[in-house]
């Protein structure tokens, strides 16, 4: 993440499934895309999530983050690149945690939706999450599969409080570099391993989507499903 400066971008390609408490972790073992796994160090991530009252960000799938712990805490602003693509727009994360501390460089980049409509806290999200690294031929990294444990709730506009609590477990499995190859392909392989575990195709696009629910009603010509 950088100190200053401008800010950096990545595509993101990622899948979520959702996964009943209790289900193991899937084994990769034999697939023949992975030569071996390592586990990383657990993570806590501790994110708040800022839009406007009518949550226009996310009603044209963008979403925009302050979050602390893990490798790349920061500001995030992600923007749709594609049916399950995304580009990621990083700011370094700063001293401040209101909506006046939101760096200028990604302000700039929603102003168009946002126009004189104020960003606010509309939800918390925090997450255990259990990296496992995914290598393949010559020990490149290939993806990450992520067990998630998910605490999160809206934030009330009226008082800052949080409201509907809201608790689940998830897998994400996220290409390490989505411009390789047939990266649709390598994710439709690697998934299979976790349907077989137990899992399902997830019943949202994001979290912050799970969280807002039917509050965030879909713009015309906007799609419906919120990154």
């Amino acid at each position: 993440m950088p100190k200053s400066g401008e800010p950096t971008r990545h595509v993101e390609l990622e899948r979520k499934f959702d996964v009943a408490d209790g289900v193991g972790q899937p084994s990769f073992d034999g697939h023949l895309a992975v030569t071996r796994t390592h586990r990383l160090p657990t993570q806590t991530l501790r994110a708040v999530y800022f839009d406007t009252a009518e949550h226009d960000l996310a009603a044209r799938r963008i979403t925009l983050r302050r979050r602390t712990g893990g490798p790349d805490a920061g500001w995030h602003l992600k923007l749709p690149s594609g049916p399950e693509a995304r580009t990621e727009v990083r700011a370094a994360l700063g001293s401040g945690t209101g909506a006046t501390d939101i760096p200028e460089e990604l302000l700039d980049v929603v102003l168009a939706i946002v126009r004189d409509r104020a960003l606010i806290p509309v939800a918390r999200i925090e997450t255990t999450r259990d990296v496992t690294v995914l290598h393949g031929f010559d020990d490149v990294a290939l993806a990450e599969f992520c067990d998630d444990t998910v605490s999160a709730a809206r934030i009330d506009a009226t008082d800052g409080g949080s409201v509907d609590e809201q608790f689940w477990r998830e897998w994400e499995l996220e290409l390490v570099d989505p411009g390789s190859g047939d990266a649709t392909g390598l994710l439709n392989r690697l998934g299979n391993r976790l349907l077989d575990a137990g899992a399902t195709p997830a019943g949202h696009g994001s979290k912050l989507a799970k969280v807002l629910g039917d509050s965030t009603p879909p713009q015309a010509g906007v799609p419906s499903d919120p990154v």
